[in-house]
C-alpha cells in the first residue's frame, strides 16, 4: 500500500510540474502578446498623428488652389479687356484709314 501511495505523490509531483511548466510558458506568452499589443498601439496612434498631419496639409493645399484659382480667375478677367480694348483700337485704326 505504501508503494501505491509513493507512486500517486510521484505522479502528482509530476503533474504538478507539468502545470507549472504549463503556467510559466502561458505567462511567457502572456507577456508576449502584451509586447505586441502594446506595440500596435503605438503603431495605430503614429498612424492616426500621421492621417491628421496629412489631412492638415491637404486643407492648406485646398486653401492655397482656392486662392490660385481665384487669381487666375482675376488674370483672365483682366486679359478678357484688355483684349476687348485691344479690338476696340484695331477698330479705330481700320476706320481712321478709311478717311
Amino acid at each position: 500500500m505504501k508503494h501505491k501511495d509513493s507512486d500517486n505523490k510521484s505522479m502528482l509531483r509530476e503533474a504538478i510540474a507539468d502545470i507549472n511548466k504549463e503556467l510559466a510558458y502561458l505567462k511567457k506568452q502572456k507577456t508576449s502578446f502584451k509586447k505586441q499589443i502594446s506595440g500596435l498601439d503605438t503603431n495605430v496612434e503614429k498612424a492616426r498623428l500621421r492621417e491628421e498631419e496629412l489631412k492638415r496639409k491637404i486643407a492648406k493645399l485646398l486653401e492655397e488652389e482656392a486662392r490660385l484659382t481665384e487669381k487666375k480667375k482675376r488674370a483672365q478677367m483682366k486679359i478678357d479687356r484688355l483684349s476687348d480694348k485691344l479690338g476696340k483700337i484695331e477698330k479705330i485704326k481700320y476706320e481712321m484709314s478709311d478717311v
